[in-house]
C-alpha cells in the first residue's frame, strides 16, 4: 500500500522539482551525490550511521524462535552431523558505518566524487539443540570490523536555472573487505567451533556500476528533490549481494538562512544474493542466499545547520532519523529497526 502511495508522490515531485541556496542548497545528509560544484571547488565530508535489527519475520509476518527451529528446514541438513531444521536464530544485530568522502569540480559541468566506507557489525544469536527436545543452549556474539567499500563517481550537470537543476551520476563501487570472515560460534551440539560467518557478516568483493539521476527545485524557502539510483553488479567472485534500486524524495523548509528541516521517503528494491559460498554452511537463516533482498519504504526526519567559521570555509552539520514504514523482505530475515545518520561537510 505504502509503495503505491509513494510512487504517486514521486510523480508529483518530478513534475515540480528544484534548487536553492543556504541551508537548503544541499539535500538531507543521508542522500549521496545530491549536488555538484563550480569549477575548482572542493568539499570534504564524513558521515556516521547506526542501525539495529531485532526479531525475525517470514514473508512480512513475525515469527518466534520456536517457529523457526520447529518449522524451518536447514538447507545444509545433508552435511554430516547437521541438524534437520535451523538451530541458530539471530536475536539482535547492530550496524555502524563511517563514510569519508571528497568532491572536486573539474569544471562547472563535471564534478568528481569519491568515498571510503568502514563497517562495524555485531550480531547476537541464540543456539538450540539440533535434535530431541530442541532445548535452548545459550547465545553467542560475532563481530565484523572492516573496510567496506570504496566508490568513485562523476556528476554531470544536465540543466540548471536559478531554482531548478538536474544532474547525472555514473560511477563504480568496489567492495574491498573479505568475504570469508570467521568467528567462534556455539553449535547445536553445544560445542564452540570456528566457522565462516553468514553473508550478513561478510563483504562480497564485487564491483558495481552506479547510475543515477537527481533533480531539485526551489519554491521560495521550500525545496523539493528526488533521486533515482541503481547499483548493478558487473563483476564478482563466488557470490554477490543483489542489484539494488533506490528512489528517494525529500522536502526541505528553511527556518532561516543557516537552518533547515527536512522529511524524506526512501523506497528500496534489492535482489536476492546471486551465487553462494561453499564455506557458509551454519544452520542459521542468514546462511541461505535466498533470505536476502526485498522491498522497503523508509521515512526520515532531518535538519541541516550551516556554520561560517572562516572566511572561505562553509561547514554544514546534518542529521536524519529513520523510521521503517513497510518491509517486504525475501524469505526469513531480521526486522529493521530505526536508523540514525549524522554528517559533517566542509566546502573549500
Amino acid at each position: 500500500m505504502y509503495s503505491k502511495i509513494y510512487f504517486k508522490i514521486c510523480l508529483i515531485i518530478f513534475s515540480n522539482l528544484s534548487f536553492a541556496s543556504s541551508a537548503i542548497s544541499h539535500a538531507p545528509i543521508g542522500v549521496m551525490g545530491d549536488h555538484y560544484h563550480k569549477a575548482g571547488e572542493k568539499m570534504l565530508s564524513i558521515r556516521y550511521s547506526t542501525m539495529q535489527m531485532k526479531g525475525n519475520s517470514l514473508h512480512d509476518n513475525s515469527v518466534s524462535d520456536q517457529n523457526i527451529i520447529m518449522d524451518q528446514a536447514n538447507p545444509f541438513a545433508s552435511l554430516p552431523g547437521a541438524p534437520t531444521n535451523l538451530s541458530v536464530v539471530p536475536k539482535k544485530m547492530e550496524m555502524q558505518m563511517v563514510m569519508v568522502g571528497g568532491m572536486y569540480a573539474y569544471s562547472d559541468d563535471l564534478t568528481y566524487m569519491s568515498m571510503l566506507m568502514f563497517m562495524k557489525n555485531k550480531m547476537v544469536s541464540n543456539t538450540y539443540r539440533g535434535a530431541m527436545d530442541r532445548a535452548y543452549l545459550g547465545s553467542f556474539q560475532t563481530n565484523l570490523d572492516d573496510l567496506s567499500n570504496i566508490t568513485f563517481s562523476a556528476l554531470y550537470k544536465l540543466y540548471e536555472t536559478n531554482n531548478n537543476r538536474w544532474h547525472l551520476e555514473l560511477g563504480l563501487d568496489k567492495s574491498i573487505g573479505k568475504n570469508d570472515n570467521k568467528a567462534i560460534m556455539l553449535t547445536p551440539m553445544n560445542t564452540y567451533m570456528e566457522m565462516t560467518m553468514p553473508y550478513s557478516m561478510q563483504m562480497d568483493e564485487s564491483t558495481r556500476l552506479i547510475s543515477g539521476i537527481t533533480n531539485s527545485r526551489n519554491l521560495d524557502e521550500i525545496v523539493f528533490g528526488s533521486q533515482i539510483k541503481k547499483y548493478t553488479v558487473i563483476d564478482n567472485k563466488d557470490w554477490a549481494f543483489g542489484d539494488k534500486l533506490e528512489v528517494s524524495s525529500w522536502l526541505q523548509k528553511s527556518y532561516d538562512d543557516s537552518l533547515s528541516y527536512s522529511v524524506r521517503l526512501l523506497f528500496t528494491k534489492e535482489q536476492k544474493i546471486s551465487g553462494f559460498s561453499s564455506e557458509i554452511i551454519s544452520p542459521v537463516q542468514s546462511s541461505n542466499p535466498l533470505n536476502y533482498g526485498g522491498k522497503s519504504l523508509k521515512f526520515f526526519l532531518g535538519a541541516n545547520k550551516i556554520f561560517n567559521l572562516f572566511e572561505k570555509d562553509h561547514i554544514r552539520l546534518g542529521f536524519e532519523y529513520m523510521f521503517s514504514l513497510e518491509d517486504n523482505k525475501n524469505g526469513l530475515q531480521m526486522d529493521s529497526d530505526d536508523k540514525f545518520i549524522v554528517g559533517y561537510q566542509m566546502s573549500l
